[in-house]
């Protein structure tokens, strides 16, 4: 558990107001928190004025290149695929904003997506590849072809928190995430911090949730209830994996080592207050907790809590109402 004299850190937001001419309510941004916060910290487009979109081509155009935007999607878009520039802030205008077929791509620094639902999409619904500073909140990330959320390629400082990640139609590649994409890339060393907080793995989700290689990922307050799965968290190449307050629901093994794992690779895994509802904890590998010591302040929800407050139906996990 965190020293008592950490500070008790919420899910804040602050106000962008999006003017008359958008003909839409205020917005609430998400306020940062977790390894988001480290290195240059992240911002998105700051106070940009808003700009709303309803098209892909007018998506694209809104978020690309490197100057700051804060760019508001309203209802359903279907993409091809989107590439983020740096310094934006994408969200959702209300809870049917939605972007589908292809995937959401973040390779430059500074971005914050919230409140947006994507999928389903052939490929990754979101791919974070070689950025810094990118904060993911408030989504639902679900049917896709490949992971829903991965974090590849000298990613670092990244945190992605109070999302839901689900699949209407579950098959045999329906994994969470990965951390990290190859053993070979030792690039990846000293990269690939990344917290994930408050985040519901529900139906149809396979597996790694997420598959860690080489990176330093806390894990707090994530509710796996996902009976379909083979095994939730995956330990693989070289991984540092702190696990806390979580609740594992009803699956078959919270978590698993990955061909040449943790235990081939001198990685680790530690954990601490844990739920398991008719799930056992793992055996194969020493607990290793703390791990590290998380650079930031966090507060943690009662272990307890935390099935009830990540899937509360106005207030959890997913594309919904902010807390």
């Amino acid at each position: 558990m965190p020293s008592p004299l950490v500070a008790r850190v919420v899910l804040a937001f602050s106000i962008v107001l999006l003017g008359a001419a958008t003909g839409l309510a205020e917005v609430a941004v998400a306020t940062p928190d977790g390894f988001a916060t480290q290195g240059d910290g992240v911002t998105g487009g700051g106070d940009a004025e808003p700009v709303t979109v309803s098209s892909a081509a007018e998506l694209q155009k809104a978020v690309a290149g490197d100057s700051p935007a804060v760019v508001v999607v309203e209802g359903k878009i279907a993409i091809d695929g989107v590439d983020i520039g740096a310094n934006k802030t994408l969200i959702g205008a209300g809870p049917d904003a939605a972007l589908a077929g292809g995937t959401l791509r973040i390779g430059s620094n500074n971005v914050i997506v919230q409140n947006l639902t994507v999928g389903p999409v052939r490929g990754d619904a979101i791919e974070i590849s070689g950025a810094k500073n990118v904060l993911v909140t408030k989504c639902d990330l679900h049917d896709s072809s490949d992971e829903l959320c991965s974090i590849v390629r000298q990613s670092d400082f990244v945190t992605v928190s109070w999302c839901k990640f689900y699949f209407d139609d579950t098959h045999s590649h329906a994994f969470g995430g990965l951390i990290g994409n190859r053993d070979d890339r030792t690039s990846d060393r000293g990269k690939l911090h990344v917290t994930m907080h408050h985040n519901w793995y529900a139906q149809g989700v396979r597996g790694r949730m997420p598959r860690v290689r080489y990176g330093s990922v806390h894990i707090y307050n994530n509710y796996y209830g996902c009976p379909d799965s083979l095994y939730c968290i995956g330990t693989g190449f070289e991984c540092h994996v702190r696990v806390e307050n979580s609740c594992f629901d009803g699956v078959k093994t919270p978590w698993r080592d990955q061909r040449v794992g943790a235990t081939e690779s001198g990685g680790e895994i530690g954990w601490d207050n844990l739920l398991f509802e008719g799930s056992e904890q793992p055996t194969y590998i020493e607990n290793s907790y703390p791990v590290f010591d998380p650079p930031y302040s966090y507060h943690m929800e009662g272990v307890d809590e935390v099935k009830a407050v990540v899937t509360d139906p106005e207030h959890g996990a997913g594309n919904r109402a902010s807390r």
